[in-house]
C-alpha cells in the first residue's frame, strides 16, 4: 500500500512561565482548540500535555494522575502538535466550546495556522479522542510511532540499538544501528584513561506517557573499577510523533584545560545500513581535522564560531532514505563553543582511531559519529540541546520546538490581538 503517513516534525513547546497574563487555574481545565469550519461550528478540542517541571527544569513524576487537578505552575512544560491548529478565530462570529478568563491565540508563524489556549474549569470538554502518538514497549525496549521505531540499547539507554523509519511504501526501512559511547581523557602527568559501554550505564528512572509524547528520565553512571559515579551527561528526555528531544548536560569537576591534554572528549558514534549509506547526507559542522584538535581548544574554537548567530550556534547531520529524513540537530551556545566544545563530524571512525587514541574495541568496524573536544572546559555543568528528527519527509527544514508566537485574544472586539509573550 502506497502512503504512508506524512510526519511533521517538531511538537510545539511553551512554559507555562511564557504567558502574559500568567496561566491560572487547575491543569485539567486547560484546553487547547482549534477551527477547522466556518462560523461557531467546526470548532474541536485538540492534544495538549501539560507536565510539571521543578525550578531545575527537570521533570517531575508521579504515580498517578492528581497532579491534573492542581493548579498550573509557571514552570509546567506544555506541548502540542502544531500540525493540528487551524484557521483564525473571527471575534463577534467566532465561539469557543468554553473559555476561561483569558484566552490566549497560538500562531505557527511557519503555516500561518492558529490553535486558542484557555482554561474551561470544571467545564473543559473531552479533548479529541486519538491513539498515543508515541508507544513504549519497555520489555522490548523499543519506541514506536507511525513514522520510525527507536530500539534502546538495554544496558545503556543512551545508546540505540537501532532506527527504522516507515517509507513510503509503509515497509520498515533500517537507517543506523550500534551506537557507541566513547569517553577518552588524556591527564596530564598521568596516564590515558577511556570509558566505554563496559564501564557506562544509563537506564531508565521513570517515563510519562501523554497526548503528545513519551518523557522519561534517563540515568548515567560511568563506573570506575568497582565504583559507580553518578554524571550529569544525561537528562529528561521527550520522544515525539516524529522527533525526539534529548538535553543534554556535560559536569566537568575540574578545570579540564589544567589537567587535559588535546584530544579529551566525547566520541558518539554509529553504523549506517547499507540503504542509509546510499542515502543522501549533509553535513553542518566542522569535519574532524586531528592536527587542529592536538593544536589545542583556543585554535579549535574558531572552526565552531562559524556556525554561530549571535549567543546561539547550530550543528546538524541530516540523511535521507527513501523519501524519509534522519536528522541530529545540535544547539550549543557560544561560549562553549568558544571553548572548542561543539560537535565534530568524522566520516569513518577507523580512519581517526589511531591517530585520536580511540580504544578499536569501543569503536570496532566502519562508523560514523560526532567527537566532542572537552579539554578547554572549566569546571561545572556545560548544556547543550540535542533535537533528532525522526521520519519527516526528506526536504523537511522545519524548526524543533516548532516557533509559536502568543497574543491574548478579545474575543469580542474585531482583530483585537495583544501580545502575550
Amino acid at each position: 500500500m502506497v502512503g504512508a503517513p506524512v510526519a511533521k516534525a517538531c511538537p510545539g513547546a511553551l512554559f507555562a512561565g511564557e504567558f502574559s497574563p500568567v496561566l491560572q487555574g487547575p491543569r485539567a481545565g486547560l484546553r487547547l482548540f482549534t477551527k477547522a469550519g466556518p462560523a461557531s461550528v467546526g470548532w474541536r478540542t485538540i492534544p495538549l500535555q501539560v507536565d510539571p517541571v521543578d525550578s531545575d527544569g527537570m521533570l517531575i513524576f508521579f504515580d498517578d494522575a492528581a497532579y491534573l487537578g492542581k493548579n498550573i505552575a509557571q514552570t509546567d512544560y506544555l506541548t502540542f502538535r502544531p500540525e493540528d491548529f487551524g484557521k483564525a478565530f473571527t471575534p463577534g462570529r467566532d465561539h469557543l466550546p468554553c473559555q476561561g478568563a483569558v484566552v490566549y491565540e497560538l500562531k505557527d508563524e511557519a503555516r500561518g495556522s492558529y490553535g486558542y489556549l484557555t482554561n474551561c474549569g470544571p467545564l473543559a470538554p473531552q479533548a479529541l479522542s486519538r491513539p498515543p502518538a508515541v508507544a513504549f514497549d519497555r520489555t522490548h525496549n523499543l519506541l514506536e510511532s507511525a513514522f520510525y521505531r527507536y530500539r534502546f540499547n538495554s544496558d545503556n539507554y543512551m545508546q540505540f540499538d537501532s532506527i527504522s523509519f516507515k517509507n513510503l511504501q509503509n515497509a520498515w526501512d533500517l537507517i543506523a544501528k550500534d551506537s557507541r559511547l566513547l569517553i577518552r581523557a588524556d591527564v596530564k602527568n598521568f596516564f590515558t584513561m577511556s570509558f566505554d559501554s563496559r564501564q557506562i550505564e544509563s537506564h531508565l528512572e521513570a517515563s510519562r506517557m501523554g497526548p503528545v509524547g513519551d518523557l522519561a528520565r534517563l540515568s548515567f553512571y560511568l563506573r570506575i573499577f568497582v565504583f559507580k559515579i553518578q554524571m550529569s551527561l544525561s537528562t529528561d528526555v521527550g520522544f515525539y510523533a516524529d522527533s525526539g528531544h534529548i538535553p543534554m548536560m556535560v559536569n566537568i569537576p575540574i578545570d579540564a584545560f589544567n589537567y587535559l591534554h588535546p584530544a579529551s572528549g566525547i566520541l558518539y558514534s554509529w553504523v549506517l545500513s547499507p540503504l542509509a549509506q546510499a542515502g543522501k547526507t549533509d553535513i553542518h559542522m566542522p569535519r574532524l581535522d586531528v592536527g587542529l584538535v592536538k593544536k589545542g581548544a583556543k585554535e579549535l574554537a574558531k572552526a565552531g564560531l562559524t556556525y554561530c548567530n549571535g549567543a546561539d550556534c547550530l550543528f546538524r547531520y541530516t540523511v535521507d532514505v527513501r523519501g524519509r529524513r534522519l536528522s541530529m540537530v545540535l544547539g550549543v551556545k557560544r561560549d562553549l563553543v568558544a571553548k572548542g566544545f561543539f560537535p565534530l563530524y568524522v566520516d569513518d571512525v577507523s580512519h581517526s582511531r589511531e591517530a585520536m587514541g580511540w580504544d578499536p574495541d569501543a569503536t570496532p568496524g566502519s562508523r560514523h559519529g560526532m567527537y566532542f573536544e572537552v579539554s578547554g572546559l572549566p569546571s561545572g555543568g556545560h548544556p547543550w540541546d540535542f533535537w533528532l528528527k525522526l521520519g519527516p519527509q526528506t526536504g523537511d527544514t522545519s524548526v524543533c520546538p516548532t516557533p509559536v508566537r502568543i497574543a491574548r485574544l478579545d474575543t469580542r472586539s474585531p482583530n483585537k490581538r495583544t501580545p502575550a509573550r
